[in-house]
């Protein structure tokens, strides 16, 4: 099993394409569709909804508000606490 470069997507050896780079790196592309976004338009894996790398970084990001969030609430309920 191979992991697309592009969206994280396990796929079998003998489907999609593989790119060969001259300093020797192998990229692998699960369809078109990611070979097309990746070198074609330049896209940012990272923005694009369908991938992997969207979904990660988009978790890490809840995480980030709600331990926020709990921070923000712990500090109004002390401030709360000692006003009464």
């Amino acid at each position: 099993m191979t992991k697309c470069v592009f969206c994280g997507k396990d796929e079998a050896d003998f489907k999609g394409v593989y790119l060969i780079k001259n300093d020797g790196s192998i990229n692998y592309y699960c369809s078109s569709k990611c070979r097309k976004g990746h070198l074609g338009l330049k896209r940012d894996r990272r923005k694009v909804r369908w991938t992997e790398a969207f979904h990660v970084s988009r978790e890490k990001r809840r995480a980030k508000e709600k331990e926020a969030a709990e921070k923000a609430g712990k500090e109004r309920a002390e401030k709360a606490k000692k006003l009464s």
